[in-house]
């Protein structure tokens, strides 16, 4: 048999083998609203939020692109549980208990108590919230079975907000002394005065630390493979150094570091 029938013979075996397939590349959508910087910021902003930008370092790394539209949060619940984006980036178990959660968390969030910057009165706990007047709160959050209790028990002591800019707003109502304190989560406070360190507040007292995930779609048919691919990378993120940095980028630190 002569070189050129061996080449021949082996060219045809290999026609007869099934052509490679290449690893199929995904868009993840996540639906988030913008007014929950640092966590999620402007679509299409420098920065689009932390918890955005670990969702996409992570799907990135494994060849897939990350996309993030805005909506009200109520809104981006109801999109992704009817399949038309991949995931919420932050959300509580609670909130969507249908979706398909990783087994990692992506962020630390805590309610505290803020007061002027000069005040020396201490949250022990949502019963100390008599000793106050006006509290500022927000429509529709939920702050934890003790604090919900007492905002519903005694609506008339807090001063309910709704719309845009809200952190920046209770801030300023505080700074001219239009009320004693108000509740909102601890990021996204420190990076609101981070923004503007004119708007200057004292942390009085928090409430327990609860964690957020990353929230896929139920129908989405590789939520499951979705998760542990977040897990992994998270992981990944954190040994690396990688999570640290990104969450420099925001004025933040890794939750887990002391």
């Amino acid at each position: 048999m002569t070189a050129r029938s061996v080449l021949a013979s082996c060219l045809g075996l290999l026609s007869l083998l099934p052509a490679a397939r290449p690893v199929a590349a995904d868009e993840i959508v996540l639906a988030s609203p913008e007014y929950w910087c640092p966590f999620s910021c402007k679509a299409g902003a420098a920065q689009e939020g932390f918890t955005v930008d670990i969702v996409r370092e992570i799907f990135t790394a494994a060849g897939h692109t990350v996309r993030l539209v805005n909506q009200n949060y109520s809104r981006a619940l109801l999109d992704v549980r009817a399949g038309l984006y991949t995931a919420t980036p932050s959300t509580f178990h609670e909130e969507a208990p249908d979706f398909v959660f990783p087994a990692a968390p992506i962020s630390r969030n805590r309610y505290c108590v803020f007061v002027p910057a000069d005040s020396r009165w201490t949250y022990h706990g949502p019963a100390s919230l008599a000793g106050l007047g006006r509290i500022g709160v927000i429509r529709d959050y939920a702050y934890g079975p003790g604090l919900d209790a007492v905002i519903k028990a005694t609506p008339r002591r807090f001063e309910v907000h709704t719309g845009e800019g809200l952190t920046e707003r209770m801030l300023r109502r505080l700074q001219l002394g239009r009320m004693d304190a108000f509740i909102e989560e601890e990021n996204l406070v420190a990076h609101a005065t981070r923004q503007q360190p004119a708007l200057a507040a004292r942390v009085a007292g928090c409430e327990a630390p609860t964690y957020a995930y990353m929230a896929i779609s139920p129908r989405h048919p590789k939520a499951q493979e979705y998760a542990r691919l977040f897990t992994d990378g998270m992981g990944r993120l954190r040994r690396s150094g990688r999570l640290k940095a990104i969450m420099a980028a925001y004025g933040l630190q890794d939750w887990t570091q002391p």
